[in-house]
């Protein structure tokens, strides 16, 4: 896919072209080629969750109130109980363009690590997806050109922030730019290294502090 560079917008497909007066680019961490600006300030990796079988009353006494979880490990681990009583459990970050062959023994490790005592619980569902990261842990969120408009880089914070990006996004498009204009003027470095090297810069940082939560 590609953008025009006039005004109206036109987005340019394999199967087809759109005209637009307003287009939102909001790929977050799909967005390789397409704006290459925005792109140079977030940096894709690759995330997974498991949830196990129901566990009962052994749920309860892992989390006796019920409450979602964080670690403070750089690399993060992050769970919750489901309705339905199973651990819902993310953790392990990778960068390849591939997915890991069993997403659920690549998050069984991680689970381990925080509640060994699960080893022979059974695994009913694993899943995963590409997230992006800023260097602030805050939106990229700008006005790239008359017309054009992205927001991406949520860190891991997504099923908010991104609401609320769309929302203030769609207040700049009906002519409103208050606060879409605050949040774009948040700070937003790139990523050291440029095009060729901020992908293995990030791989080595992550391998570092990844090694550090491990001390």
């Amino acid at each position: 896919m590609s953008l025009s560079a006039g005004q109206p917008v036109r987005v340019m497909t394999d199967t087809g072209t759109i005209t637009a007066d307003s287009v939102v680019v909001a790929v977050n961490g799909y967005t390789s080629g397409l704006l290459p600006d925005t792109e140079a300030r977030v940096m894709p990796i690759h995330n997974y969750i498991l949830a196990t079988e129901p566990l009962g009353d052994h749920l309860h006494r892992l989390i006796p109130g019920g409450e979602a979880i964080a670690d403070s490990r750089f690399v993060v681990h992050y769970w919750r109980p489901s309705a339905d009583g199973r651990l819902i459990f993310g953790g392990g970050e990778s960068y390849a363009r591939h997915f890991p062959s069993d997403l659920a023994g690549f998050v069984r490790r991680h689970m381990l690590s925080v509640y060994p005592d699960l080893g022979d619980v059974a695994i009913d569902y694993a899943w995963g997806g590409t997230l992006a990261l800023s260097r602030t842990k805050m939106p990229v969120m700008r006005r790239v050109r008359a017309g054009v408009y992205t927001s991406g880089g949520y860190t891991g914070q997504g099923v908010a922030i991104a609401v609320l990006a769309g929302k203030l996004i769609g207040e700049a498009i009906a002519g409103d730019r208050g606060r879409f204009d605050l949040y774009a003027k948040l700070p937003a470095p790139k990523f050291p290294g440029g095009k060729w090297l901020r992908y293995p810069t990030l791989v080595l940082a992550m391998a570092w502090y990844g090694l550090l939560d491990r001390l």
